[in-house]
């Protein structure tokens, strides 16, 4: 389904990734896409759309949209019924994502690092000081996954990967993209299981780039 969500998913990708890459990972042709985005940028959302829109991305669409009134109620600003708001999220596709419960608790990190950059992102050279994250990215009732490794020097997007789970996988597929790095790059990231697990410690360790985290 090509909704609202869908186009400015892929409008706010496309900044960093090709349109059609993004369309092959969101299984829609390109032809779809652009039938569909001149109909969706005649559209604005309300004040009211936008909060409630605001909210959903705020609670990474966990909240059904009773939790997501009762949220929008202690604005007092706004005020919506229940039944409009279920009417918004539903038009919008921003209905409430359930997660899978996992009942195994992950084990110890690997292998954790000190604080090498300290909130200093600056460099007078690309390839100095790179930081990797995780983004959630809505897309209708299902989440996906945004892995990115930033160049600081420019802010550039030099590595990505999406996937429907956030997995060491995940990250490992996105550090496997860089090459020729110089002896001084130096990786930063959060203390996540993911960046702390042996798979991506022995990655990081054959590419030659020096470890930095964040603190917890």
């Amino acid at each position: 389904m090509v909704n609202q969500s869908t186009i400015r998913l892929i409008k706010t990708l496309s900044t960093h990734i090709s349109i059609t890459r993004i369309c092959e990972i969101l299984g829609i042709s390109r032809t779809t896409y652009y039938r569909h985005l001149n109909k969706h940028e005649e559209y604005t959302l309300t004040e009211v759309e936008n909060r409630i829109h605001q909210l959903c991305i705020e609670n990474h669409f966990l909240y059904g949209y009773r939790k997501i009134h009762a949220l929008l109620t202690k604005d007092s600003s706004i005020k919506c019924s229940v039944s409009k708001v279920q009417r918004i999220m539903s038009r919008h596709g921003w209905g409430c994502c359930f997660k899978q419960k996992r009942f195994n608790k992950p084990g110890n990190p690997y292998k954790t690092f000190e604080n090498l950059v300290n909130r200093d992102w600056n460099t007078d050279q690309p390839l100095q000081k790179l930081t990797t994250d995780i983004t959630y990215l809505p897309f209708g009732k299902t989440m996906l996954y945004l892995s990115t490794i930033m160049d600081t020097f420019n802010s550039e997007i030099i590595a990505y990967q999406i996937s429907d789970h956030p997995d060491t996988k995940l990250v490992l597929n996105t550090l496997e993209q860089l090459d020729n790095l110089s002896e001084n790059t130096i990786l930063h990231s959060d203390q996540g299981s993911t960046y702390t697990s042996r798979e991506f410690f022995e990655m990081a360790r054959k590419k030659g780039v020096i470890r930095s985290m964040s603190r917890k």
